[in-house]
């Protein structure tokens, strides 16, 4: 079973993916993954590599603390006050529109 925070991870990916105006192929194809497996890494179904965080990291044009920022807040929903980082890239998506 994936970890709570593996899921956090995955959408942020989703996220950042999104706000980049990416389809989920074409990231998987530069991941040279399927896009089914992509699928599972956004949905948190199983955990993303190491080494796909080093690519996304480039494709994304992020830091690797993007993937992590405020997951410990994320995971604990009663501290979270405010807009998170998830929220942010929903807006800034819907935006691009």
């Amino acid at each position: 079973m994936i970890s709570e925070k593996a899921r956090l991870v995955g959408n942020r990916i989703k996220m950042m993916r999104l706000a980049k105006g990416l389809r989920q192929k074409q990231l998987a194809e530069q991941l040279k993954i399927s896009q089914a497996n992509m699928s599972n890494i956004e949905s948190g179904r199983c955990a993303v590599t190491i080494d796909h965080l080093i690519i996304l990291r480039e494709i994304l044009a992020c830091s690797m603390n993007d993937f992590f920022v405020d997951i410990e807040k994320s995971a604990d929903k009663s501290s979270n006050k405010g807009y998170s980082v998830e929220d942010l890239f929903k807006i800034v998506a819907k935006l691009k529109g």
